[in-house]
């Protein structure tokens, strides 16, 4: 027979568990959906700026070849740290410009390249650090949360005309929350919630612009 005292804990550790699955669904989802796409632009993602807001990129190194001639080349190269939130906002971003943004059509006039200009993931207590130091960390092998955790992120887009002038800059922020325990220490949730959130605000005043959903405005980039 099943201890009683055996039931919470187990219960417990299902339902984190079963949140780390949920954690994992595609990224290839919004809680929203354009009716109305701008005109076909080409689209690009600043890798570059991604790597520094979320701290992936490691020092430049420099190396050297041998040429033509036996002159001396150097190369400089960045070194990329892999990270699955890294992955997560990339396919965001991507799948958000080519399937809700942007109509598709060979025909492009102009681009918009978009970016995560800030991160930042932290941690504050809660009513589950308190239970956790009164029962002497008890409360925590039963899985109850011992911190919340906090993820924000704001992304940018940067619109070009055909003869790549600037029109238009606009930025979204967003935030995702998660209640932290042993079981749930994956962090990724509140952070694809986070990405959403900023999507869901960026794409707001980009289908308001009127430099951008303007039919005139866009026969003449």
């Amino acid at each position: 027979m099943i201890k009683r005292y055996y039931i919470p804990a187990t219960l417990f550790f299902l339902i984190c568990t079963t949140t780390l699955v949920f954690a994992q669904k595609s990224v290839y989802t919004f809680p929203f959906e354009n009716s109305y796409k701008l005109h076909p632009m080409e689209t690009y993602i600043n890798l570059d700026e991604i790597s520094a807001s979320y701290q992936t990129m490691g020092n430049l190194y420099t190396s050297e070849t041998t040429g033509l001639d036996d002159e001396k080349v150097e190369h400089t190269s960045s070194m990329y740290i892999s990270d699955v939130k890294v992955t997560d906002a990339y396919r965001f971003l991507k799948f958000y410009m080519e399937e809700q943004l942007v109509a598709p059509g060979e025909d492009t006039q102009g681009s918009v390249e978009m970016s995560i200009i800030y991160y930042n993931e932290k941690t504050r207590a809660n009513v589950g650090t308190a239970l956790n130091i009164l029962t002497l960390g008890l409360g925590t092998l039963l899985g109850i949360p011992f911190a919340t955790s906090i993820t924000d992120v704001e992304v940018e887009a940067t619109f070009f005309s055909e003869a790549n002038s600037l029109i238009v800059i606009h930025r979204g922020i967003g935030r995702g929350k998660k209640l932290i325990g042993l079981y749930s220490l994956s962090t990724r949730m509140p952070h694809q919630r986070a990405v959403k959130n900023a999507l869901e605000d960026l794409n707001t005043k980009i289908i308001a612009d009127p430099k951008l959903v303007s039919e005139e405005i866009k026969a003449s980039l």
